[in-house]
């Protein structure tokens, strides 16, 4: 039974790790030129050719910070399952432990073979290159967390590790049936739970990481198959009522941090991480004080040796992801729809459909801001909230849409209840208020069998 608070001072000092996820390394002895290779580059929000030099830059970032010696990684470690990604990435982690760092990660779905995945690109041809087995990883990663476990389960390569005093890591694989089944099963959950309460009956603090996020960060995500666990909301409630408050996840390559409660009362929270090598190149740190809370800070990969065409980090970054989101909606959107994104500005839109809209946003392009939303829901702190000026217009646009929107509401919403309140939908995904997917302070529940 879960009895009495334990205070953060009474087991440890603060403590701080980093956290960096979603790395997908691509070694630098394979070829990536030609149409093969840009063909796939241009519709990936990753970089992929220039995943070297970004990840080398930031992990200089790292190793500069004298006084954070952990750092996590939850997965997705190279790029489709190369065994020399694997190696060259290995490397570059052995060169952080040189440095005094501690690393401790988990694999995912683009760490291991699957048939067609590992190639290397040369003009036209997609040339397959030897893959990592998936019952090789955990031996090859052996420095990197599982050998320091004080508790494993081997069957899904989930452990426990003992990260400072009074700080225990709950890393756990989600691979599931590395098919459909993204998720974690039942026997690897009660292991886990039997860690929890082990935990808590020796006075330590437990929190976890996995790489599919636990909880829908954004309405559109309860429509994505994989933005999160199978399994989510079963997990989530099991956890949180378990006493775990605290999970960091990737995979969405998303800044986000979202919250459930359960009927009980409890609360658990997902941070999940952005992409390393994606825009915006984010990882965090967090900090563990003695009063309760973990203090999280979002940083950013401020430069990397390449050829980035004049551009800023940043910039080359974000014309990425711009990029790639241009080009889907090309190919998903019918022809009418990419003529009025491609031709309308938001001045001439709001005429059509009988709409004002401020001065500041009359100029824009609706695909531009299309492309901007999008961004938006990926980097975090999504800034239209109400009271700003797109937010306003948005809100008359959607009032014109009505028409159409109600019979989507009608005949979408009783199969999913996201989609049953259109305006809802769309303007959640544009503003958010609280504005703590970069920074914020979480209060944590630290308690102990009494």
């Amino acid at each position: 039974m879960l009895g009495q608070l334990l205070k953060w001072g009474d087991c440890v000092d603060s403590f701080s790790f980093f956290l960096v996820t979603d790395t997908h390394y691509y070694d630098t002895s394979f070829r990536r030129t030609g149409n093969a290779y840009e063909n796939r580059s241009r519709t990936d929000q990753k970089c992929v050719a220039e995943t070297p030099a970004i990840i080398d830059a930031g992990f200089e970032q790292l190793a500069a910070d004298r006084d954070t010696e952990v750092i996590l990684i939850p997965g997705d470690l190279v790029y489709r399952g190369e065994y020399q990604s694997h190696v060259g990435f290995r490397e570059r982690l052995y060169r952080l432990k040189e440095q005094g760092k501690r690393i401790y990660l988990i694999t995912a779905r683009h760490d291991y073979c699957e048939d067609g995945e590992p190639v290397e690109f040369e003009g036209d041809e997609l040339i397959p290159v030897k893959g990592m087995p998936r019952a090789e990883l955990r031996d090859f990663y052996k420095d990197f967390g599982f050998g320091d476990a004080i508790s494993e389960h081997k069957k899904s390569m989930s452990y426990v590790a003992q990260l400072a005093d009074g700080v225990r890591l709950l890393a756990l694989n989600c691979d599931g049936d590395c098919k459909d089944f993204k998720g974690i099963w039942d026997n690897q959950m009660q292991w886990a739970l039997e860690q929890i309460r082990k935990a808590q009956n020796e006075g330590q603090y437990i929190f976890a990481m996995t790489h599919y996020p636990l909880l829908p960060f954004s309405p559109i995500m309860h429509l994505i198959g994989d933005a999160k666990l199978t399994d989510w909301e079963k997990r989530a409630n099991e956890f949180a009522d378990a006493g775990l408050d605290l999970i960091f996840t990737g995979h969405m390559h998303a800044q986000a941090v979202t919250e459930y409660r359960t009927k009980n009362g409890n609360k658990i929270t997902d941070v999940q991480t952005g992409c390393f090598v994606g825009c915006p190149c984010a990882y965090r740190k967090v900090k563990f004080n003695t009063d309760n809370t973990a203090e999280i800070k979002s940083y950013t990969i401020r430069d990397f040796d390449y050829d980035k065409q004049g551009k800023t980090a940043a910039e080359y970054f974000r014309w990425r992801f711009d990029r790639m989101i241009n080009w889907k909606m090309d190919e998903i959107l019918p022809a009418p729809a990419k003529k009025i994104l491609d031709k309308f500005t938001l001045k001439k839109l709001g005429r059509l459909l009988w709409f004002k809209v401020d001065k500041s946003l009359e100029n824009r392009l609706a695909k531009d801001v299309g492309v901007e939303f999008v961004r938006n829901i990926f980097v975090g702190n999504e800034p239209y909230v109400k009271g700003t000026p797109m937010y306003e217009a948005m809100a008359k646009l959607l009032k014109r849409l009505h028409p159409v929107t109600h019979i989507v509401e009608r005949k979408m919403g009783a199969k999913n209840p996201v989609l049953s309140d259109i305006d809802s939908f769309v303007l959640s995904m544009i503003g958010d208020e609280k504005q703590r997917d970069y920074d914020t302070v979480l209060n944590l529940n630290l308690k102990m069998n009494g």
